[in-house]
């Protein structure tokens, strides 16, 4: 068995019956430098990987010990971690471990090694642990608790725990803890602080205020070498605590219910289904992992449509007293400046609620001047999106009038308020409430014409149970269990009217519940009261929702000094900006661009739009955003590394990490000033800098030559059909392209990312294709002939060889979305069709509308030991070229990552391939 995988041992030769109870040695007790492994804890059981034990002594107590450093390190002593609570939070008497299984087999998150326990109380409970190391996700533990009743009275229950410990202090050159917690906050505090003495905070799941609640099940604590996250993966929300408190030098963290209930004699109590993670770096790491594990059931964002990504003017710099005239008057310098999203904001409905009553003083023909309005943002080359509040409902309003019924009611019958706009809650778990709200947006983009929606409020994270008697829930808990079911449904009938509209959540200020992601197409900063903020919502968020996720910094007037646009372009995000011109009727609050302030907007959103660092591939954990000084953060496109510094002032050595073998050549982008080179094998250079800069990377030599990337993949992430685990693309290299044959942008859906890894001579690739309607061929047409399969819908690639380099013989394979496959060895006007050489597999997201096909092309070994290059452990000489053929008769496009750049479309160009780097 190897080291990665997960394993069960005994540390004792006695069976778990006859163990008499032993002192587990403690970071007190000196865990000394020739303590090996098996002796930590000797006489209790573990079950371990390469990063973490877990261990449990006879009182089915457990601890947490670091692995894959010189020595264990214990984190933890041994807690009751999984526990009842009784009356005044008392916990239940202690469990004496009866039995303790191993097992290994197939999970929902992929192969793992399981050891299940079990133990009783002395007064008739029983206590059910299993804990499971994945073999694709080191360092996770999954723990699943139950507790049963076996004795003859019920027993009345405050609450319970899992996962709760006390981490150890820790040693003097780890600095001081940090703390991520993914709850909502009225204060809408930092998501991301320091755990100083005397920090606690409950971080609940539920309403933490009459209209803020929900949130992220995940907190993590951190420190320079290492971290430790708790969550819960239930694929609803809960109604959780996840506190986090500091006791003197040491940190407490666990999952918490304090819901009272009655344990009934014989029955049972199955808890949700938690995990703990031990990490290096910050929190990105381990709310990356929890994204990753609930893909695993079907959780996942979607990926969003191209025009997520672009700049944003909105109205909402005139607040709510705006006038048609004075939105008409600004579209013109927003068009002039190149953003490319005008967005009307609150005010133009009659009331919060009446979505169907346009406000007639500010738009004398309703809908006509609304429609209007919608053409003119469109004749200038802009899309339209308009706000929106859906939940919240004014008193007087016409709505609440007509639909009292839809109302969120308390144990006590009483409203549920919506404070910010002095709202009452309608319940987003009703049938009718989610059939008015599709019904709406199906008016607003199919009617209206509009090409997205603005989603706004706090309000709309989490909701609290509801009582309605006419609602006839089965529990007043389906209100907070089915608020994702209301964002499907906004989302789908967007989505039904336009494939290409944008659905924007803007959750105010509060942590985004992740439960309602799979359903928003952009997630911005919401309300940032920071520039900080801005930057490290950012990276959680990118995190949450993957790496090359639509996030948005906001408006920038909401940035530190209100013009930092470097904080949302650094982090990968979208620029927006709310600023009124040619005047602002407000003598107060005024954002006015003045044609002092216009050159700075000018030039951020000229770099944001020639750079589009939203849809590349945000590089979370290649830097540590408390420890790490300056502050940094990295987002790769394409093979360039575009590094953002953050710091008051800064004048010395910056490390720049995750370049690869070669020589760089450095750039500040934004100013367009040439900052030297650095060699990858000593990349710290000396920057001198005040507030921000901003700098890419550029291999030399690529200039040309585009370079896509493939890391080796090790062969425990390949799967016995050969192709990588799901696992292994996380965290693959991705190249994206948007554009035709010739370089120009595409027009409609269509947009394609390609992943690469390679191991073992092979070269593996993802194709992710964002597509509008796919067509293909119903059957292969000869099994060994070449035939056309390029006539309709397909994904290509050309590969050329070290040895074949400036020759015209090249490899082409083609796949289709129902999964044929055409290998082609091309030289010149010559071509033979390979067969059996490649194989494909391909899936079709018809809800999302996207198609995925995986390769597997086995390259020539000849081209490793004579053409091919190696540098740094990166083998070099190889070429490669993208494509995409999609559409039939004046809508059929042809995409290319590297462009031929000839009259018509013509893929066969291998002079404008672009470097392929075997990495690793």
């Amino acid at each position: 068995m190897t080291a990665r995988r997960a394993f069960l041992q005994w540390l004792g030769a006695a069976p778990v019956a006859g163990l008499a109870p032993r002192l587990a040695l403690t970071a007190s007790a000196g865990a000394a430098a020739s303590a090996r492994a098996a002796d930590v804890g000797r006489g209790h059981v573990r079950l371990q990987d390469d990063q973490l034990s877990v261990q449990f002594d006879d009182q089915m107590r457990s601890r947490l010990v670091r692995l894959g450093g010189p020595r264990p390190q214990p984190l933890t002593d041994f807690d009751a971690g999984e526990q009842l609570l009784l009356a005044q939070g008392k916990p239940a008497p202690r469990f004496r471990l009866a039995s303790a299984t191993p097992s290994s087999g197939a999970t929902p998150f992929g192969a793992g090694q399981r050891l299940a326990l079990t133990g009783r109380s002395a007064d008739g409970l029983e206590k059910s642990v299993t804990v499971t190391l994945l073999d694709e996700h080191p360092g996770v533990a999954l723990l699943e608790v139950a507790f049963a009743n076996r004795s003859d009275r019920a027993v009345e229950l405050q609450g319970w725990t899992v996962g709760a410990h006390r981490l150890l202090p820790a040693p003097r050159h780890a600095g001081g803890w940090w703390t991520y917690s993914g709850a909502t906050h009225q204060d809408r505090r930092d998501w991301m602080q320091p755990v100083q003495r005397g920090f606690e905070q409950r971080n609940f799941m539920g309403m933490n205020a009459s209209d803020y609640g929900g949130g992220t099940p995940l907190v993590d604590v951190w420190r320079r070498d290492l971290g430790v996250a708790i969550g819960h993966l239930d694929k609803l929300p809960r109604l959780v605590a996840l506190p986090v408190k500091a006791v003197g030098d040491q940190v407490e963290l666990a999952l918490r219910s304090d819901e009272p209930q009655t344990l009934a004699p014989g029955a049972s109590l199955s808890l949700p289904l938690a995990f703990i993670a031990v990490h290096e770096g910050d929190c990105f790491v381990p709310l990356d992992r929890y994204r990753r594990l609930m893909n695993a059931q079907g959780l996942a964002a979607p990926e969003p449509p191209r025009s997520a990504h672009d700049s944003v003017w909105c109205a909402w710099g005139y607040e709510r007293d705006f006038s048609l005239q004075r939105v008409r008057d600004t579209l013109p310098k927003a068009q002039e400046l190149g953003l490319k999203w005008a967005v009307l904001d609150d005010g133009w409905q009659r009331l919060t609620g009446d979505w169907h009553n346009i406000d007639l003083a500010k738009f004398p023909r309703g809908e006509a001047d609304m429609k209007d309005l919608v053409a003119d943002i469109h004749a200038r080359g802009m899309k339209a999106r308009l706000w929106i509040a859906p939940l919240a409902v004014a008193p007087g309003s016409d709505e609440l009038h007509d639909h009292t019924d839809l109302l969120l009611l308390d144990k006590d019958g009483a409203v549920q308020m919506v404070s910010w706009w002095n709202c009452f809650y309608l319940c987003p778990a009703h049938e009718e409430t989610q059939q008015r709200i599709a019904a709406l947006f199906k008016k607003i983009i199919g009617d209206w014409g509009f090409d997205g929606l603005k989603i706004d409020g706090q309000h709309l994270n989490g909701v609290a149970p509801c009582f309605n008697p006419k609602h006839k829930h089965a529990r007043p808990e389906e209100s907070v269990e089915h608020m994702a079911d209301f964002y499907r449904a906004m989302f789908e009938s967007a989505h039904a009217a336009n494939p290409e509209a944008v659905v924007e959540v803007c959750p105010c200020g509060t942590s985004y519940a992740f439960h309602n992601m799979p359903w928003i197409d952009q997630a911005p900063a919401s309300d940032p009261l920071s520039s900080w903020q801005v930057r490290h919502k950012g990276k959680a968020l990118k995190a949450q929702m993957g790496r090359w996720s639509a996030y948005a910094g906001d408006h920038v007037e909401l940035s530190t000094g209100g013009k930092d646009f470097a904080s949302a372009v650094g982090v990968g995000g979208v620029v927006s900006t709310k600023f009124t011109w040619p005047e602002d009727p407000k003598p107060k609050d005024s954002f006015l661009l003045t044609p002092e302030l216009e050159p700075h907007w000018r030039r951020w959103i000229a770099a944001h739009n020639a750079k589009g660092l939203s849809d590349g591939t945000y590089r979370g954990e290649l830097y540590d955003i408390a420890f790490d000084k300056p502050e940094t953060h990295v987002v790769e496109k394409n093979g360039v590394m575009h590094y953002a510094f953050y710091a008051p002032s800064w004048d010395g050595p910056v490390t720049l990490r995750g370049l690869g073998p070669g020589t760089w050549r450095l750039r500040d982008y934004v100013n367009g000033v040439d900052l030297g080179r650095v060699d990858a094998a000593r990349p710290t250079v000396a920057l001198r800098f005040k507030e921000h800069l901003l700098i890419e990377a550029v291999l030399e030599g690529t200039a040309e030559r585009p370079l896509a990337r493939a890391t080796r993949v090790p062969a425990r992430l390949i799967g016995r059909d050969g192709f990588p685990l799901a696992s292994a693309w996380e965290e693959a290299p991705a190249s994206f392209f948007a554009h035709d044959w010739r370089g120009q942008p595409l027009t409609g859906t269509q947009s394609t990312r390609v992943q690469m890894l390679h191991a073992d001579g092979v070269l593996h690739l993802r194709f992710n294709s964002r597509y509008n309607a796919l067509t293909t061929h119903e059957r292969e047409g000869s099994s060994t002939a070449i035939w056309p399969l390029w006539e309709r819908d397909v994904v290509e690639v050309f590969i050329q060889s070290p040895d074949d380099a400036g020759t015209d013989r090249y490899r082409e394979i083609e796949v289709a979305p129902n999964g044929l496959v055409m290998d082609i060895d091309i030289r010149g006007s010559q071509r033979q069709r390979l067969v059996g050489a490649s194989k494909a597999r391909t899936t079709v997201d018809a809800q999302h509308r996207m198609w995925t096909a995986e390769l597997s092309v086995p390259l020539p070994a000849a081209a490793s030991t004579r053409a091919a290059t190696r540098r740094g452990g990166v083998l070099e000489g190889w070429r490669i070229n993208l494509f995409r053929i999609e559409g039939s008769g004046a809508q059929r496009q042809y995409s290319a990552w590297s462009p031929t750049g000839t009259p018509t479309a013509d893929f066969h160009v291998p002079q404008a391939f672009g470097q392929l780097r075997l990495e690793g």
